[in-house]
Formats: C-alpha cells, sequence, structure tokens
C-alpha cells in the first residue's frame, strides 16, 4: 500500500491523487495507464509518484482499497447485524447509495468501472489479486449468511451460488457504469431497479408453492384406467 508519507499529506492532496488515478486506470486499464498523465492531473510532478508510492501496482492498490471503502457492500454491510427482513433491502440501499455517490462525486464512477473489471482480470495477475480474494471472501460470507437468514436458496452449492452473484453484479454493474453518463438519473434509477430485481431471483429461495410441488407426491387422483374385455376361450 501507499508509504506513509502518503497519509500525512493533506486530505485534499491525498483525494487528487487517488482521484486522477481512478480516471486513468478506468479508462486505460493498468498496463495503459501512464503515471505522468496522472501527475499532470493531479497537478503534481511525475515524481512525487514514486515519493508516495512504491510503484505503478502499489498506486493501483492504494485506489482499489480506497474505492473498496467507498463502494462496497462489503465494507458497509455489517452481515451479522442482517435479518431476514434486512438482507436484501441494505443490498438495494448500498446500490441506490453508489449511484448516487457516482452522480455527485464523477471520480467514483471510474473507480467503480475499476473495481468491478479489477474482479474480471485473470487469476494471475497479482495487481488485482488481493482485491479479488477480498471479494470473493465477502461474497462467500453473504451467500452463507443470507442461507441462514433462509433469504438464498439452499438446493444449489453455496460456491456456485457466490459464482453466479458476483458475475451477475459485474455484468449488469459495467453495463449501466458505462451508460451512466449518456442516461438520464431517471432512466439510470429504474434500469439499477430492474437489474437488481433479476439478480435477487437468481438467488432467492425458489416460490414456496413451485418447491412444494417439487417435493411432495401430486395429490391429483388418477386417471381411470379402461376395463379390460374378457378373453375368449
Amino acid at each position: 500500500m501507499a508509504l506513509l508519507r502518503f497519509a500525512k499529506l493533506p486530505a485534499e492532496r491525498r483525494h487528487r491523487l487517488i482521484a486522477a488515478a481512478a480516471v486513468e486506470f478506468a479508462a486505460n486499464g493498468y498496463d495503459g495507464a501512464a503515471l505522468g498523465a496522472i501527475a499532470d492531473s493531479a497537478g503534481v510532478g511525475k515524481a512525487s509518484i514514486y515519493y508516495y508510492f512504491a510503484d505503478k501496482a502499489d498506486l493501483c492498490a492504494t485506489v482499489l482499497e480506497e474505492a473498496w471503502r467507498r463502494l462496497s457492500a462489503g465494507a458497509r454491510i455489517d452481515l451479522e447485524a442482517l435479518t431476514a427482513e434486512t438482507f436484501w433491502s441494505s443490498l438495494e440501499t448500498v446500490a441506490r447509495e453508489n449511484i448516487e455517490m457516482s452522480g455527485r462525486e464523477p471520480w467514483l464512477l471510474s473507480a467503480a468501472k475499476l473495481l468491478n473489471r479489477a474482479a474480471a482480470n485473470s487469476p494471475g495477475d497479482t495487481v488485482f489479486a488481493a482485491y479479488r480474494e477480498k471479494r470473493r471472501a465477502w461474497e462467500a460470507a453473504f451467500i452463507g449468511r443470507g442461507q441462514e437468514l433462509g433469504a438464498i436458496r439452499k438446493d444449489v452449492p453455496a460456491e456456485l451460488l457466490a459464482t453466479i452473484s458476483l458475475s451477475a453484479r459485474q455484468a449488469s454493474n459495467l453495463w449501466l457504469l458505462d451508460r451512466m453518463e449518456d442516461l438520464s438519473p431517471e432512466k439510470v434509477n429504474r434500469l439499477a431497479l430492474h437489474a437488481f430485481e433479476i439478480y435477487r431471483a437468481l438467488l432467492s429461495p425458489a416460490p414456496a408453492a413451485n418447491a412444494r410441488q417439487a417435493a411432495e407426491p401430486s395429490d391429483r387422483a388418477p386417471e381411470p384406467r379402461l376395463a379390460r374385455k374378457p378373453r375368449r376361450s
């Protein structure tokens, strides 16, 4: 993570560096991001980047950590405090707040893109490895807590559900994030609501009626069998 001297910077200068880096990494990817462009955008010399961060990977890790703190459900939801009634509504609240914050602070839109794209990088990519591990661990805990509360189905292995959950959120988030600047706030909110409803339906237990019908034998009366005519001797 960032060198200790970065933490001693005034909050406004720290924010400028993180915001500039988030925009550059999101726009050009890790390999394509230029430290010089980040320095210019933040209003500092390129040498300052190396004064506050060990290297490019260290800067990217710092951006991911700040984005996680501001945007992720993992940093803002206490799973143990959830109840069956608050489980899904808490997650929906985080999603709504993220859209509102990204509208107020445009750099967070880039940070959100970076977080979601980081999760899709290949397992061998060490720059994002720690983040992927953290996100996967929280996802597994989220699924487990939901199953304990009866809010998430139990007829599918938890590991598979965690994979589905991560993939669905990442895909829908990136679709919306890549179009937010071209859509009205009302349409963004409406589409986000529909996406959340679809996501919830993927993980929620099957409707009680369907589950009962699948588990219990049919009580429909058997169809009458035709009487056989006696054979002639």
